[in-house]
Order: structure tokens, then C-alpha cells, then sequence
């Protein structure tokens, strides 16, 4: 534990602290491992042999894990939140005050690099223009969560806020069920000292959703997207590609060998000297001053296999990222259900991802709806509440139109529905803008269709006095 902590923290949290800090430090070279090969800048694992010293130190950089990783997260678009109630309690708010939209796709980004990625619950200070409660999203390589599996929720969590220029942290945050506590660390003339804050937690549950990628019974809080595998391939492939580089330099220049000549010549003082050498000599044992030097010309090996292994090495990546078939090879273009099939599991991976994204989403929200309102307990009403996403599964225009157009014929008011306007394809934000256009039509037509009504009413009426006469 980091000194002068458990001194100012009970026997209970000092021992939670110190687990989540342990679980922070151990995940903490992966998760930099992970981040590393996302931003493609993770360094050229040489064997030492086919390489010459001059080319170790290349600054190469391969961009696939990042295209694994985005396969999904670009295939859900996140759209709002849905309830079979009436009553939403003002999620929309609470979602708009704290850039949702915006900050969300973000997490989902981080979830699916380090496996999970949390939004963190909390009350806002509203004097320093903060929002009354506020959803922040939190990495999991600045975070630490142990999962409590029989009550399935999180029994503790640490976000590291802030660390000084050694990497170490000086400003922290630990949620427990029962309070939110703040350690803030001090330079002093001799040493450090720990501020503590603690703030009751009304909730009586830790203020903090998970949002979990690959999620499986013995890993509660997933798994990432960047396997083990997929950085093997992708080290193997930018070996290949740095060879490849090194054939070409063989290949695109003709290598001739002159026989009969002096070999001291041509050989320079170091051994990659000596094999770049264009021209060659070899000495030949001959008495006859007439001999004179023979010229050979030879063509290095074609860079092909290399090509080939790329190949290889790129299908083996795909393989394991769910990824279409022309990330590997474009040569031949597929038919339009070939495309479909080999995006199926890449479609169900983004649904299932959804699933568990939208739920963390959705608890987001409760908690907020509880922190705002003073609530100890979840309004019925808001057990409805669901996470929207657009469907993974993208179809052309005209076969949605088509599947449309049938339901609406053979429902009666599907074509009207939020449900029918989903299921052609719009947005929600374009539904909620048609139904706003309905409602201001309706409004700009009451005034004629009473004055039609009254108009009816008493033509009636008339007609009533004239047949009793």
C-alpha cells in the first residue's frame, strides 16, 4: 500500500484500497501493452538474424490492431434511450448535460481495448458550472474494479485521476457502497502526506457502471479485443514487411560477379559492406597472362514469398478478428451474399457487444435519476429502460424500403410507429424531429378544423330548424 494511507483510511477501506491498488498495478503493464499496439506504435520485435544492424532500428508501424478494434466499435452507433414507460425521469437531460453522445462512442473505444471501460456516477458541483450529476467515462488502465459476483455489481473501485511526472498517483478516487473517497497527495518539506475526503454514498452500491467487452462467466469484466494472438500476427507481419524491404534492396539492383579479378578490391572493411556490394570478385587460379576478367551478371530473389507471407500472416489476423476476407485479399471481389456471410460473425460480436454496453449505459442513468431525485430505491418505471443502437447489420436502402413497405401494409400502424420508423432505417434523432413536424402541423391545423367543426355544427343546426317548420 502507498505509505501514509491506511493510516488515514478504517481497517475496512484500507484493505479494499489496497486490493484495488494491487488489481491497478498488476493489469497496469498490459493494459500499457494494449494501448501500445492500438496506437500502432509498438516496436519491432527483431530476432537478430535476417536483419542487417543498420535497418534494427527502423521506425515501423502497422495499423491492424486498431482496424480490429474499430471493426466493432464503428458498427455500433449508439442512438438514445428507449422505455416502454411514459415516464423517462429526465434521462435525456442528464445525458445531454454530460456530452453522452459524444463521450460514450469513447468508451466503447476503451472497452474494447482494455475489456472494460466505466462510467463513474457522482454529484457535480453546479457553482463551478458542473452539471448536478455527472457521468464520466474512466479508462480501465487509469482504473481498478473487483466485481462482487453474488451481488453482480462492482464491490469496489479506484480511478486514478491524476499522477505526477514518475508515473505516481497524486490524486485518487475510491467508490465503496457506503461512500465516495477522495485521496489527494501533498508535497511537504520531508515527505508526502494523504488528504482524505469522504462523502456519503446514498446508494448503498458502488456509483460506478461497467462497460464490458467479451464478457464470459470467469471474467465478469471481459475481455479485450487485442488478443495475444492478434499482436503475434501483427509483430510476425511487420517482421515480414521489414524484410521485404530488405529484399527489394536485393531485387531492384542487378548484382554482377567479376571472375579473375582481385578480390581485396572489392571487399570493404565490414560484412554488410561486403554483401551490398553490387559487383563481386572472384579470384581464379591462372598461369596465362593473356586470362583476363570475366563478367557475370545475376538477378536476386524475387520479393514474392514475402508478399505471400504477408498474406498469410494478414488471413491468420482476420481469422481471429472477425474481420472480412478482403482485409486479406481484394483480388477477387465477392458477390453481395459472400460479403454478408463473412461479415455474420464480425454483426453478431458487435450485437453481443451492444447488449452489455447498453446495460452499463442504462445503470448509468438509474444511478444518476437516484443521485438527482434522493432516491434509496429504483422506480419501477425505469426498469424499462434500454440502450438503442442502430442495427450492426447494414442492408441496402431499397431491400429495407421493401421489408417496410410490407410490414406497414400487412400491421395495422406499424408504418407510424417509433418501432416502423426503426425498422426503415431512421435515425432518432430524425424520428423525434418527423414526430415534433407532426405536432407542429397538428397545431398550425386546429384553429381551421374547429372552425370546420363549428362551421359543420351549425349548417346542422340550420338544417334542423328548416325540417321542423
Amino acid at each position: 500500500m502507498i505509505g501514509g494511507i491506511g493510516l488515514a483510511l478504517n481497517h475496512q477501506d484500507a484493505n479494499l484500497f489496497d486490493e484495488l491498488y494491487r488489481t491497478w498495478q498488476k493489469r497496469r503493464r498490459m493494459n500499457a501493452i494494449r494501448s501500445t499496439y492500438f496506437d500502432g506504435e509498438a516496436a519491432l520485435k527483431d530476432f537478430g538474424i535476417s536483419l542487417p544492424p543498420q535497418m534494427r532500428g527502423i521506425n515501423s508501424a502497422l495499423g491492424w490492431t486498431a482496424k480490429g478494434v474499430r471493426a466493432v466499435t464503428d458498427r455500433s452507433k449508439f442512438e438514445g434511450f428507449v422505455s416502454t414507460s411514459d415516464e423517462t425521469f429526465g434521462v435525456d437531460e442528464i445525458a445531454a448535460d454530460n456530452q453522452f453522445e459524444i463521450e460514450f462512442p469513447g468508451a466503447q473505444v476503451s472497452s474494447a481495448v482494455h475489456g472494460p471501460a466505466f462510467l463513474s456516477v457522482s454529484h457535480g458541483d453546479v457553482q463551478a458550472g458542473e452539471p448536478d450529476v455527472q457521468v464520466i467515462p474512466r479508462a480501465a488502465d487509469l482504473s481498478a474494479a473487483i466485481w462482487d459476483r453474488r451481488r453482480r455489481a462492482l464491490a469496489g473501485f479506484l480511478s486514478i485521476v491524476d499522477v505526477d511526472r514518475g508515473n505516481r498517483p497524486t490524486l485518487m478516487v475510491m467508490y465503496t457502497p457506503e461512500k465516495v473517497i477522495t485521496l489527494t497527495r501533498q508535497e511537504r518539506i520531508w515527505s508526502a502526506a494523504w488528504v482524505v475526503t469522504v462523502i456519503p454514498n446514498p446508494l448503498g452500491r458502488v456509483s460506478v457502471a461497467p462497460l464490458v467487452y467479451g464478457w464470459e462467466l470467469l471474467r465478469p469484466l471481459g475481455h479485450s479485443r487485442i488478443t495475444r494472438a492478434s499482436m503475434g500476427y501483427s509483430d510476425s507481419a511487420l517482421r515480414t514487411i521489414v524484410r521485404s524491404e530488405v529484399s527489394s534492396e536485393f531485387y531492384s539492383a542487378v548484382e554482377y560477379w567479376l571472375f579473375g579479378a582481385d578480390v581485396e578490391s572489392f571487399v570493404g572493411n565490414d560484412r554488410w559492406s561486403a554483401v551490398m556490394g553490387r559487383i563481386k570478385a572472384l579470384d581464379t587460379e591462372s598461369n596465362a597472362k593473356e586470362d583476363k576478367p570475366d563478367l557475370h551478371r545475376f538477378t536476386g530473389a524475387s520479393p514474392q514469398p514475402h508478399v505471400e507471407q504477408l498474406r498469410m500472416w494478414a488471413n491468420l489476423f482476420a481469422d481471429d478478428q472477425d474481420l472480412e476476407v478482403k482485409f486479406a485479399d481484394s483480388s477477387n471481389p465477392s458477390s453481395a451474399d459472400a460479403i454478408f456471410a463473412a461479415k455474420e460473425t464480425l454483426i453478431t460480436t458487435t450485437r453481443d457487444a451492444n447488449t452489455t454496453w447498453g446495460a452499463g449505459a442504462v445503470s448509468a442513468m438509474q444511478m444518476g435519476v437516484m443521485l438527482r431525485d434522493g432516491l434509496s430505491a429504483l422506480p419501477a418505471e425505469m426498469r424499462s429502460l434500454r440502450g438503442q443502437f442502430t442495427d450492426p447489420a447494414i442492408v441496402s436502402p431499397s431491400a429495407r424500403a421493401d421489408a417496410f413497405s410490407k410490414l406497414a401494409t400487412s400491421i395495422d400502424g406499424f408504418g407510424n410507429s417509433e418501432v416502423g420508423m426503426e425498422y426503415a432505417g431512421l435515425s432518432r434523432e430524425q424520428i423525434l424531429r418527423f414526430q415534433a413536424e407532426q405536432r407542429r402541423t397538428q397545431a398550425l391545423q386546429l384553429p381551421a378544423n374547429v372552425a370546420a367543426a363549428a362551421g359543420r355544427t351549425a349548417l346542422g343546426d340550420q338544417d334542423a330548424a328548416i325540417a321542423s317548420r
